[in-house]
């Protein structure tokens, strides 16, 4: 029967309403993204929205935090033998998922002004990551270059994809990286 809404369980709806807010704001960024947008996108009231996320910003918090653990679980494997693999392994993923890269894109630069409601969250992630990122490289210094080169080609090859991000990341990862790994496409 069209139009008949299905009953899910509160973590699964939560959970839907978390990724399909992911995909609207990956579109058209957090400040035209709206509960009511999402609550038409899911079938669902605005209250009903709420009733589960909360609030906007909480909604965007926990967007943050869900691209956060599935990319923490699947690039800081413990299988990887070198830094490099590990790196290499995080551009390919993000070469696979550029609606992802768009939202964290569009967020980031959005998050710049220190009344939204991500700022704290990109301020402290990138202390955190530049940290962790650290341990793995052995320096600060390098962990900074890597993610501002990262940071560049991708939003680079956002607005261009004809970028081979792959071929600019080996290039800079060569010339940087003391070792050196097979890096096949």
């Amino acid at each position: 029967m069209p139009g008949k809404r299905i009953r899910l369980t509160a973590e699964t709806r939560r959970a839907q309403l978390v990724d399909e807010a992911t995909a609207l704001i990956a579109r058209i960024g957090y400040h035209r993204f709206s509960i009511s947008a999402l609550a038409e996108a899911t079938g669902l009231t605005r209250a009903g929205v709420l009733h589960h996320v909360g609030s906007k910003e909480q909604l965007l918090l926990d967007v943050l935090a869900q691209r956060d653990e599935r990319d923490n679980a699947a690039v800081f494997d413990p299988a990887f033998s070198s830094p490099r693999e590990l790196l290499d392994a995080l551009v390919r993923r993000n070469l696979a998922q550029p609606e992802i890269v768009r939202l964290y894109t569009v967020l980031a630069a959005e998050a710049l002004d220190p009344a939204h409601p991500a700022h704290g969250y990109f301020a402290s992630r990138l202390r955190t990551g530049t940290a962790r990122l650290a341990s793995v490289l052995g320096s600060v210094e390098l962990a900074v270059a890597v993610y501002s080169f990262m940071d560049g080609v991708q939003l680079n090859w956002l607005r261009d994809p004809a970028i081979d991000m792959w071929g600019q990341w080996c290039r800079f990862a060569d010339a940087l990286l003391p070792e050196r790994t097979a890096h096949a496409g």
